[in-house]
């Protein structure tokens, strides 16, 4: 069941005046260390522009902007770990859970990354920036303890807080529901700082479409319907995935998103046993909206931009293939939540693709439980939070 007290607490703008910021400008930065960071960057921008067209808003990945060669080194290199050795990154990722990193290590991230950043702030002139991943964050915090007068808005982007986050720099922090709060406020932030957001996700995302239209817009036929996501890296288990869902080829509609992994895209496409009419294998695509409402279930790695979006469409999810650290710590929490189920081996995915065929009940479970948990997580609320921060 839902956790209300995840969401207790006063408003979230108690006695603050609606802003209407003119003139002003706004630069979000991300890094391209997985795509949910700049995902979420995109649509709170996207929702900035439409809630007020006078703001001018700026969307960068840092590093690739300021540094790219190097940029593409470090997310080669962190994409391999993830591969090949997924307990390293486990271990680096819990060692500083509770704690920012160490100052020499933002110093060598800084030197690394960042060498330019004062000069590109000093080009832009922002009256606000805002951070949605950790890197750019300590960036940023580096330069106001310079004594750069910069407004720093941190939106964290999954269900955890991690302590790379954690600047006494940041003005304001975004944060995905009020149990953020509370660990953000024992790693020494000020709760006053704190604001109980959601992740922003697209417009889209909140639109209504019935699974029918849905299928017919994408040319999909009128049956049970699963769609298998990788995230926008196509991480994960996808491949094994897919090979199991491939025994009900047959009975039902398998949609599989492999984002910018290639490679992976075209190993499933070579596999004879993936050759079948029911079966659709695409890479990175802009219609994942209309995917998830054609499909009556989805399986995914529990990132929090692809679980964000799945609660959005109230679409029922499980999660396997989790990446250690934090989709592991994603996957947890939406399964207390009970906003998701966690599958851990092939014969629970069995399990769970039978009752989809037979049309169990404990789907439309989920989907209550995640209709309920969305009435908090409008992407309005973010917007409202940055729009004033930058009132006069």
């Amino acid at each position: 069941m839902i956790d209300r007290r995840t969401w207790a607490g006063p408003a979230l703008f108690q006695g603050e005046q609606e802003a209407r910021p003119d003139g002003k400008k706004v630069l979000i930065v991300s890094e391209n260390f997985g795509s949910g960071h700049t995902k979420a960057a995109e649509a709170l921008a996207k929702g900035i522009r439409r809630s007020n067209p006078g703001v001018e808003v700026r969307v960068v990945e840092l590093g690739c902007e300021l540094r790219p060669r190097v940029s593409g080194v470090l997310l080669y290199s962190y994409l391999s770990m993830l591969k090949q050795a997924p307990s390293l990154w486990k271990i680096i990722y819990g060692r500083h859970h509770s704690r920012a990193f160490p100052t020499w290590t933002q110093w060598c991230l800084y030197r690394t990354l960042y060498p330019r950043l004062s000069d590109y702030i000093r080009e832009e002139q922002p009256d606000l920036v805002i951070s949605t991943h950790p890197f750019s964050t300590s960036g940023i915090a580096r330069l106001k303890r310079k004594g750069n007068p910069i407004t720093l808005c941190t939106l964290i982007t999954d269900f955890s807080a991690h302590g790379s986050w954690v600047q006494p720099e940041v003005d304001r922090y975004l944060v995905p529901h009020v149990g953020v709060n509370e660990q953000l406020a024992q790693m020494g932030v000020e709760p006053g700082k704190i604001y109980a957001t959601g992740i922003p996700t697209d417009s889209r995302f909140w639109m209504e479409q019935t699974r029918e239209a849905a299928r017919h817009k994408l040319g999909l036929g009128q049956l049970p319907t699963l769609l298998i996501l990788g995230g926008g890296m196509g991480m994960g288990q996808t491949d094994r995935l897919v090979k199991v869902a491939a025994k009900w080829k047959d009975s039902m509609q398998i949609l599989v998103c492999t984002g910018h992994n290639r490679p992976l895209k075209e190993n499933l496409e070579r596999d004879p046993e993936l050759q079948h009419p029911r079966i659709r294998i695409e890479g990175f695509t802009d219609q994942i909206p209309d995917l998830m409402d054609a499909a009556d279930l989805i399986v995914s790695k529990p990132g929090g931009m692809t679980c964000s979006e799945a609660i959005a469409k109230g679409k029922p999810l499980l999660i396997y293939g989790s990446i250690p650290g934090h989709e592991e710590r994603n996957g947890r929490f939406m399964e207390e939540q009970g906003l998701a189920e966690v599958v851990a081996n092939d014969d629970e995915l069995t399990v769970w693709f039978e009752k989809l065929l037979a049309g169990d009940p404990c789907f439309d479970q989920l989907r209550e439980r995640m209709l309920e948990w969305r009435q908090n997580i409008h992407p309005s609320h973010s917007i409202e939070a940055v729009l004033n921060l930058l009132a006069p």
